[in-house]
């Protein structure tokens, strides 16, 4: 059961983040290859489905050698670079993006003017691809995104059944047919979810959001805000629901989450009334009532209070 609670909350936070996924390429490598990253706002992950290469994570002294089932992730974004050896020369990632996705892969068939050896350097399978979420949400998940992940294959058995998403992932990616698209975004999200869980369950005794979602008590009560369609909770009621007195509720909240519970569900319902206001046609009286005021004009100054803008506004800009 309290499985269901943590997808519940975890769902709808990517759902109003507006998570996004997308799978690049899956692509075969021949030597020498090698792409750099620059910094972006969007996260990014590599798969290495086949061979092995090495990865370099700016400002950091040890590059890190990556095996064949090994995944890759920055959330954030970092810069970094990736490659068959620490001696290739390197194209940037954006470029050799754009030229797969036209049908030019720079690396490929770089080996057929020499005949195969014991000595000839293997080709590599990568897959490489985005999360997208928009930053622009104060929220303490996307203020605790790690900043790498590497989920390494020989130190995870218990996840055959991701190498067995990436397998299909991958072969989607490869060779598309009616439906892959579609498809290749939605495991491309379970991906992210799973790199989150990863990275939760590697580093148990960090205080982050992830950790309160796995909490028995403080992840119901998040499941419980995430769960109103109306302004039902109070500190009071949450803390009753999870069998903590207000004040053992308030301080674990905080502890967990970085931000007491009373903040949590004001932010939190300015968020929700955001994306309706930019998603829906629900009238702007019922969106300030589920968002907890009386009335029109005292949502409209707490709405802008909190982003520097009219509701009215907000709806217009979309419109527009």
């Amino acid at each position: 059961m309290e499985t269901h609670h943590k997808l519940d909350a975890l769902a709808d936070i990517l759902n109003t983040i507006r998570l996004s996924a997308n799978t690049y390429f899956c692509s075969e490598f021949a030597p020498p290859w090698g792409m750099e990253i620059d910094k972006g706002n969007d996260g990014i992950f590599h798969v290495v489905v086949d061979g092995s290469c090495w990865l370099n994570i700016n400002n950091t002294k040890d590059p890190i050698h990556l095996c064949t089932g090994d995944i890759v992730a920055f959330p954030t974004g970092g810069a970094h670079s990736i490659s068959d050896t620490l001696e290739s020369k390197m194209l940037p990632g954006s470029q050799v993006v754009e030229n797969i996705l036209s049908g030019h892969n720079p690396f490929h068939n770089q080996l057929s003017n020499h005949p195969a050896s014991s000595s000839t350097p293997q080709q590599n399978t990568l897959m490489c691809g985005s999360f997208h979420y928009d930053s622009s949400f104060n929220h303490p998940f996307l203020k605790d995104l790690p900043c790498f992940i590497h989920i390494k294959a020989k130190e995870t058995p218990e996840l055959s059944w991701l190498r067995s998403l990436i397998s299909v992932l991958a072969n989607e990616a490869r060779l598309p047919a009616p439906g892959s698209t579609v498809m290749v975004d939605r495991l491309t999200e379970v991906l992210f979810i799973q790199l989150m869980r990863t990275h939760m369950e590697a580093s148990p005794d960090r205080l982050n959001y992830m950790t309160a979602l796995a909490d028995p008590q403080i992840g119901s009560a998040l499941n419980h805000i995430h769960a109103e369609t109306e302004s039902h909770w109070t500190v009071e009621r949450l803390g009753e629901a999870v069998s903590l007195s207000r004040t053992s509720f308030t301080d674990k909240f905080s502890r967990l989450v970085g931000i007491p519970p009373k903040t949590y569900l004001v932010n939190w319902r300015m968020q929700k009334a955001k994306t309706q206001l930019e998603t829906t046609n629900t009238p702007m009286i019922d969106i300030a009532e589920n968002s907890g005021y009386s009335s029109e004009a005292a949502f409209s100054k707490a709405f802008k209070q909190f982003f520097d803008t009219t509701p009215g506004r907000t709806r217009r800009k979309v419109k527009n």
